[in-house]
């Protein structure tokens, strides 16, 4: 696209991008992202299946 070109795009996707751009500015959220990608490649996650499972495992905490 070159500079003045104009784009159509269909209100779920600027509601996408308007929630994308929001995220990407609040630094705590953004915080708590890279904090579970640490999370998660350092192993420190649990595999849920179920509503069942997730309940089992929150009661056990």
């Amino acid at each position: 696209m070159e500079s003045g070109d104009m784009m159509i795009i269909t209100r779920k996707d600027l509601d996408a991008l308007v929630d994308s751009v929001e995220i990407l500015n609040n630094q705590k959220t953004m915080e708590a992202l890279r904090k579970s990608d640490q999370d998660i490649k350092a192993g420190k996650v649990k595999e849920v299946t179920s509503v069942d499972d997730l309940l089992a495992e929150l009661l056990t905490e």
